[in-house]
């Protein structure tokens, strides 16, 4: 059985076989990858796609782009507490929560 490592890549990983996902995103947006997997296993694959093209940008950000802070600072305004950056990690600057928060903002999320 495999597994997806990450939300950006999700459907086309179910599309080949995966039986689910490790995804940082669930973080945040958990409800909505549960809803890519039933969209994925129902075979509504255009709901599917229009599902995963608006977890892109997030994903991005919380994992290549961003990383750590950004998954914490996302988990803040989704009402979970993400807590502190640990050393040597920083929290994001002000430039970085704003194109956070476009991020998830543009594509729906916020």
């Amino acid at each position: 059985q495999v597994l997806a490592g990450s939300a950006g890549f999700l459907m086309a990983a179910y599309c080949v076989g995966a039986v689910g996902g490790v995804c940082a995103l669930a973080n945040v947006l958990g409800l909505e990858l549960c809803e890519l997997e039933r969209l994925c296993k129902s075979g509504c694959w255009e709901e599917a796609r229009l599902l995963q093209q608006r977890l892109i940008e997030p994903n991005t950000a919380v994992t290549r782009t961003l990383g750590v802070p950004a998954l914490k600072q996302a988990m803040e305004w989704f009402g979970f507490n993400g807590g502190p950056c640990r050393s040597p990690l920083q929290p994001l600057t002000e430039a970085e929560t704003e194109q956070l928060r476009r991020d998830f903002s543009t594509n729906g999320w916020l």
